[in-house]
Formats: structure tokens, sequence, C-alpha cells
């Protein structure tokens, strides 16, 4: 087929289930830039605290159709992971946890949700989210009220 010719000779990258020039870069106009900028220095200066994604839209000076269309471009760069519906992280704040979490893991097998509320100092708004974003990306496995390390089988 010549998607799979076009792919092997490096002319096209697919991405699930997006195909493109291997060239081609998403570049943002300067209001996007902006809005870049403000979107990604929120969500690094949260950290394990963010605003959902409804309250950056709704300040003043912000357009929430540009901010929905920058927020892809950033979920795109990861940059930003989705936990749950309107519920972002900045990647390197949920990296950091998930190490702190897999350590804790690895020296006391398993954690209940006050353990890693204690662990992280979170209030109930993010635990939640983030504890079921691990076990979503097989990170943790629920077995009644404790999480466990998912075996990776390596």
């Amino acid at each position: 087929m010549a998607v799979n010719r076009m792919i092997k000779e490096k002319e096209i990258v697919q991405e699930g289930d997006i195909v493109r020039l291997t060239a081609h870069r998403i570049s943002l106009g300067q209001d996007q830039t902006v809005i870049r900028e403000k979107i990604l220095k929120n969500y690094q200066e949260s950290a394990l605290t963010p605003p959902y994604f409804r309250e950056i839209c709704a300040e003043p000076e912000t357009d929430a159709k540009q901010a929905q269309s920058v927020l892809m471009v950033l979920l795109g760069e990861g940059l930003l992971v989705k936990v749950k519906e309107d519920l972002y992280f900045h990647a390197p704040a949920l990296e950091k946890l998930q190490m702190l979490l897999t350590d804790y893991l690895k020296k006391n097998g398993e954690i209940s949700t006050p353990q890693f509320k204690e662990l992280t100092g979170l209030s109930r708004k993010y635990l939640i989210p983030l504890i079921e974003y691990f076990d979503s990306q097989n990170i943790t496995i629920r077995i009644g009220d404790i999480r466990r390390l998912r075996s990776t089988g390596k």
C-alpha cells in the first residue's frame, strides 16, 4: 500500500489515526502564542493543584475557543496531560508524582487512599482523579481499598 511505503520512506508520519507530512509542524498565531504561554504558566505554577480548564477559559481577556485550540496543541506536544474531564496537569509534575508513588509502592507494597493523601498532601479534589488516572495508565491496580504497583511482566 502507498501509505505504508511513504511511512517506511519517512515521507509521512502516522500518529494514531492521524497521518501527516514528516515536515508538518503546528504553528500558532501571535494571539495563540500568548494564550499558550498563559495556559502553560498556569499549569506549571499550580503543579498538582491545577485549576479546571473552564476556570482558565473564564478569566478576563481569554478567548475560550482559542484557548481550547491551544489546549489541544499542548496535549499533542505532551506538555499537559488529561487526567479526567476538564482536569489537566503539567506533565513534569505528573511524572514526579508517578515516581514518588512507584517508589513508595516498591518499598511498601501497597497504598491506601488515606496514605496517598498523606504522601502527597493533596485534597480529595485532586487525589481521587490522580489515583484513578494511575490505575487507568496501568501504573497501579486497585484491589479493594488499596492500590498496588501493577506488574509489567518485564
